[in-house]
């Protein structure tokens, strides 16, 4: 069953999203890579990445997104849909590294039969930012 679409009216300016981790092994990361089409090595070949001087294989900049799209829609239910993105991805992650995103309600603009959140969203690993997101989720009020 899916989980109703929030309610607007119970929201406000600052309001924290819930928090979540996630934790990509290796088998993911060549799913991925396999799905979208993108076989750079780094992203699935242990070796080759430790052949370039990295601690192991490379989360791709992408996995970033999909994760911010996901928590987003997972946050506002099934009649919200994302109208629009903008990803700054700030440092490095790798297989094995667990990730947590965190996000909060910046704006809210109701119109007559929308409500729009602008969200902002981070991703770390422990201290460390690995990137950021700004998005704008409308929800369909009908």
């Amino acid at each position: 069953m899916l989980k109703p679409s929030l309610d607007p009216r119970q929201l406000s300016v600052g309001q924290a999203l819930p928090e979540r981790g996630h934790t990509f092994t290796e088998v993911d990361l060549m799913a991925y890579g396999a799905a979208t089409w993108d076989w750079h090595r780094m992203h699935f070949d242990k070796d080759h990445a430790k052949s370039m001087q990295l601690p192991g294989v490379v989360i791709d900049g992408q996995v970033f997104g999909a994760v911010f799209a996901r928590e987003s829609m997972q946050w506002a239910g099934p009649k919200a849909f994302i109208q629009s993105m903008s990803l700054k991805m700030k440092s490095m992650a790798f297989a094995g590294d667990h990730l947590v995103v965190k996000g909060t309600i910046d704006a809210i603009d109701h119109l007559d039969d929308v409500c729009i959140f602008r969200i902002n969203q981070q991703l770390w690993c422990g201290d460390r930012l690995v990137a950021q997101a700004s998005s704008n989720v409308r929800i369909n009020l009908n």
